[in-house]
C-alpha cells in the first residue's frame, strides 16, 4: 500500500472513533509547542537563582501537562486529558495570582513554605496509614515530622478546631481556585473554570454523568453521519471536526494548548516565544476551536 494510502486509512480509521489523527492542526501545534518550551526551559532548569529556578519547576509542570494532554488525545482518551487541562488552568491562575504582588521573590516564597507543609502534612498522613497496618509508632522519622509541624508554619496555622486538633489553611493564597478565576485579570477565566470544573467535571471524577456522555455523543455522531451521507463529497476533515468525540478531543487539546501557553507568559524568568511564534499557534487554537463553542477568548 503507498503511503498516501496507508495515511488516509489511518485517517479514516481516526475518524470512525472519534480519535484526533497525528496529522491534525491542533496535535501538530501543540508538538511544536512541546518542542520549544523544552528549549526554552533547559537554561532557566541550570540557574542557581532561587526565582529563576522556581519558574522553571513550574514551567516544567506545564510542559509534562501539555505532554500527557497530548498524548491521551492521542490515542482517543479525551475524559482523561481533561483532568490535565484542569490541572494547567490551576497553575495558570495560581501564578497570575503570584504576579499581582510587587514583591514576587517575598510571594513565591510563600508559595513554596505552603508547598513544604503540604510534604510534611502527606508524610504525617502516610505515617498514621503505616502505623494502623502495623507499623511501630515513634519512630525518629515520626518525631521529626510532628516537631517540625508544632514549630513552624505560623503563617499558614488557623484557628484550632473545636476539639483541639490543628486546622490548616487549604492553599497558600488562602484562596479558592474559583476565587482565584474571578481575580484573574482574563474575562475569560470565569468561563474556562465553568467548563473545567463544571461541565467535564462528570470526566475528571468519572460520575454516573459520563456514561451517559458516552451514550449520546455515540448518538450524536450516528445522527452526523446519517444527515451527511445525503451530501456528497463532504471532506473527511469537516466530518471529524463537527462529530461528537472528535470534537471534544479536538476542544479538550485546545484548551491545554492555551493555558499552558498563557501559563508560560506568565513566567517572567522562562525564554518567551516571540511574538510571531504566539500568534500562529494561537491563531490554530482559535481557529479550530473557538467557533465550536469553547471559551478561548
Amino acid at each position: 500500500m503507498a503511503t498516501s494510502e496507508k495515511r488516509d486509512a489511518t485517517d479514516a480509521s481516526c475518524a470512525s472513533t472519534g480519535q484526533v489523527p497525528r496529522t491534525h492542526p491542533i496535535f501538530k501545534m501543540a508538538g511544536e509547542v512541546i518542542s520549544a518550551a523544552g528549549l526554552a526551559a533547559e537554561p532557566a532548569a541550570k540557574s542557581t537563582d532561587r526565582l529563576v529556578h522556581f519558574d522553571a519547576h513550574v514551567f516544567k509542570r506545564g510542559i509534562k501537562g501539555l505532554e500527557a494532554a497530548r498524548l491521551l488525545v492521542g490515542a482517543g482518551y479525551w475524559e482523561y486529558a481533561t483532568s490535565v487541562a484542569r490541572q494547567l488552568f490551576e497553575l495558570l491562575v495560581n501564578m497570575e495570582h503570584l504576579g499581582s504582588f510587587a514583591d514576587r521573590k517575598e510571594v513565591c516564597g510563600i508559595h513554596t513554605g505552603f508547598g513544604l507543609l503540604q510534604f510534611f502534612l502527606a508524610e504525617s498522613r502516610r505515617i498514621e496509614f503505616e502505623k494502623g497496618r502495623g507499623r511501630p509508632p515513634g519512630s525518629p522519622w515520626e518525631v521529626s515530622v510532628k516537631d517540625f509541624l508544632d514549630n513552624h508554619f505560623a503563617d499558614f496555622r488557623l484557628t484550632p478546631r473545636p476539639d483541639g486538633s490543628t486546622r490548616w489553611q487549604t492553599s497558600w493564597s488562602g484562596k479558592t481556585t474559583r476565587a482565584l478565576a474571578e481575580a484573574s485579570p482574563d474575562p475569560m477565566r470565569v468561563s474556562q473554570y465553568e467548563l473545567l470544573f463544571s461541565t467535564w467535571s462528570e470526566q475528571t471524577h468519572a460520575t454516573p454523568g459520563v456514561f451517559a456522555t458516552d451514550l449520546f455523543v455515540q448518538h450524536e455522531d450516528e445522527i452526523i453521519e446519517e444527515a451527511l451521507a445525503e451530501v456528497d463529497e463532504v471532506p473527511l476533515e469537516v466530518l471529524r471536526a463537527i462529530s461528537g468525540v472528535g470534537r471534544r478531543e479536538v476542544q479538550t487539546l485546545s484548551m491545554a494548548s492555551l493555558l499552558f501557553l498563557q501559563l508560560w507568559q506568565q513566567l517572567p524568568n522562562v525564554r518567551q516565544p516571540s511574538s510571531d511564534e504566539f500568534d500562529k499557534w494561537q491563531a490554530t487554537i482559535k481557529r479550530h476551536a473557538a467557533t465550536k463553542g469553547l471559551p478561548i477568548c
